[in-house]
């Protein structure tokens, strides 16, 4: 399989992921383990299929071949991090945790050497939107905020990571600030339709119904396929909340 095929196959999996299609993401992932074992990429993903189904075993060792083929991958750093804690194994999971710090740090005071530093913190500003995305899943919303504002501190027009941002001040009872966050989005960028459709389901948990609704209705004229918001309006409506 070329390179580019193999590209094309690892963001299927990932989307499979995401979609919590596990099973599926196995199947797809599985020929390229022979053809790749140099790959941590292939690694890391089989060790995050295996860590959402629960099988930490297979996870852990998946995510051990990941990192010894790249031990600056962060991001399996803080995934085999979450599964120590999550055993108990904390002294383990600090250890880890602490390298990827310093993995992130290594490459931060490298891009004072860079040609471009608008290019450099976009990078390192993902990495830490990454993070904050991780401890998300996690339930880990204090540690995810604060990864989350590093992010939009390197890029502040970085403007998805509002919505993941959004969610953490949610979960920590701040729901107003994320309305004021979102609103804050919506009018530098409309275009941002999961940013809108997320304001309105918080302006609907805070009581809010007509505007949430008023909100998803502006979302679908703007972009009429959009899945979530229909979703939403029809959840109100089997809920005898509209009329």
């Amino acid at each position: 399989m070329d390179k580019s095929n193999t590209a094309s196959v690892l963001r299927e999996v990932k989307r499979l992921i995401s979609i919590n299609k596990f099973n599926d993401a196995r199947v797809l992932i599985q020929p390229l383990i022979m053809d790749h074992r140099n790959d941590y990429r292939v690694f890391s993903l089989l060790g995050n299929i295996y860590h959402r189904q629960g099988e930490f075993s297979r996870a852990i060792k998946n995510y051990k071949t990941a990192l010894d083929i790249n031990s600056k991958d962060v991001e399996t750093a803080v995934n085999l991090a979450l599964i120590y804690n999550d055993l108990g194994k904390y002294e383990q999971g600090a250890e880890l945790y602490s390298q990827a710090i310093s993995v992130m740090k290594e490459m931060e005071t490298s891009k004072h050497s860079a040609d471009s530093n608008e290019n450099a913190n976009s990078m390192f500003a993902a990495q830490h939107a990454n993070l904050g995305e991780l401890y998300l899943r996690y339930n880990r919303a204090e540690e995810a905020l604060r990864e989350l504002e590093r992010a939009l501190s390197l890029a502040p027009e970085a403007y998805k990571f509002y919505v993941e941002l959004a969610e953490c001040l949610s979960r920590l009872g701040k729901k107003d600030v994320a309305i004021k966050k979102l609103k804050f989005v919506k009018a530098k960028r409309p275009d941002i339709y999961e940013a809108r459709v997320k304001l309105g389901h918080l302006m609907f948990l805070e009581g809010g119904i007509g505007p949430a609704v008023e909100e998803w209705d502006s979302v679908l004229k703007d972009d009429p396929g959009n899945v979530e918001a229909k979703m939403y309006i029809k959840m109100a409506q089997d809920k005898s909340i509209l009329p």
